[in-house]
């Protein structure tokens, strides 16, 4: 099918993999979710650059800063990474060390996409409960951000959610690989 929004020719996804539109036909939910996600992922870029450069400013011309602004920036950081991650899996464009796949042939290679497809999907969902732990850790321990006095389990729940999001969307992309050998069986 055709972008209709960049113009490129994909098959297999249910969005562009070179702008990230969403293919119309992939549910109402599906839609909202992307354009929620990337709307986020631009406001809290555009946040942390603002609050970068106003702690530059503040700090060269008037000797002073933001309180807590290093830790809003530490933790915008951390958000803008997760929302990375998932929109990169979304589209699976992920990061991949496959000289092994460039080598095999394309059925071995499909077969081994869907296999790292649920590995990452079951390494995600460790990683769920890890971070779980983690947030429950800090909500225990109560720390406070300088920052608006925000509760710092708040800012890191980021965590758990950012990994459960990109466990989904693997196992929705194995699930995806397994329907396309599946229909190339098919004669």
């Amino acid at each position: 099918m055709q972008c209709l929004k960049c113009g490129k020719e994909f098959d297999n996804f249910y969005e562009c993999p070179l702008c990230s539109e969403v293919w119309r036909k992939s549910g109402r939910f599906t839609r909202i979710f992307t354009k929620t996600e990337d709307v986020l992922l631009n406001l809290f870029l555009a946040l942390m650059v603002l609050m970068v450069l106003a702690q530059i400013l503040m700090r060269n011309f008037f000797q002073s800063g933001i309180l807590g602004g290093d830790d809003l920036i530490r933790h915008l950081v951390l958000w803008i990474a997760f929302f990375g991650a998932a929109i990169a899996t979304r589209s699976n464009s992920h990061v991949k060390i496959d000289v092994i796949t460039h080598l095999a042939g394309e059925k071995i290679r499909k077969t081994m996409d869907v296999t790292v497809s649920f590995f990452s999907c079951l390494v995600c969902a460790i990683l769920v409960g890890a971070s779980c732990h983690f947030v429950i850790i800090e909500f225990e321990a109560a720390n406070h951000s300088q920052f608006l006095n925000l509760p710092v389990w708040t800012m890191e729940t980021v965590m758990p959610l950012g990994y459960l999001v990109i466990a989904v969307r693997f196992a929705l992309n194995g699930i995806r690989g397994i329907k396309d050998m599946g229909r190339e069986m098919i004669p």
